[in-house]
This record gives structure tokens, C-alpha cells and sequence, in this order.
């Protein structure tokens, strides 16, 4: 048990590289960048997964073809207009409720 862990022993070795020479020069190595900490908690793991869920679907091409494009659009369209008829009638039966009658 009594050895050296693999952190102390990255530290000590960037330490010795990074040491000036007897002119005041450092030199400058293409060393380890550091090791990234695994997250250990299930809600990290889950944090992680839906990132890398999130950037593949980002990645994903959704209308490759022109035709595709096309159909999208005509799609979009013809809800738009579904949702504006349906919200002409409603205001008309709002209006029709709002009439003044006295008797």
C-alpha cells in the first residue's frame, strides 16, 4: 500500500518539466492535459446521457431532400391554417355570447 498514486506521480513529472534551466528557460512540452472526472452520481450519468442525446439530434438531418423540405412546410402550413379557422369560431361564438340582450 505504501506506493506512489498515479496522480502524485503526473504532478511530480509536470513539476520536473516545468523546472527553469540554469538561463531562466522553461521548457514547454506537449504533456497531459488532465484527465476529466467521471461523474459517479446516477443523476450526472443521467445529465450526461441526455446531453449526448441532445447533441445527436441536433446533428441529425431532418429535411436532407427538397421534397422533404417541401412536405414539412406544407404540413406546417395547413396546421397554421386549422388552428386559425378553429380560432375564427371560437371568437365568433365569444362575440355571439357578448351581444347585449335585454329581455
Amino acid at each position: 500500500m505504501g506506493g506512489v498514486t498515479l496522480e502524485e506521480e503526473l504532478q511530480r513529472k509536470e513539476a520536473e518539466q516545468q523546472q527553469e534551466d540554469e538561463e531562466g528557460w522553461v521548457k514547454v512540452t506537449r504533456g497531459h492535459k488532465g484527465t476529466k472526472a467521471r461523474p459517479h452520481s446516477e443523476a450526472a450519468n443521467k445529465r450526461t446521457l441526455q446531453k449526448e442525446m441532445r447533441k445527436k439530434k441536433r446533428k441529425e438531418l431532418m429535411n436532407f431532400y427538397t421534397w422533404q423540405h417541401r412536405n414539412t412546410q406544407k404540413e406546417h402550413i395547413a396546421e397554421l391554417r386549422k388552428k386559425f379557422e378553429e380560432d375564427k369560431q371560437r371568437i365568433a361564438l365569444l362575440r355571439a355570447q357578448r351581444k347585449f340582450r335585454p329581455y
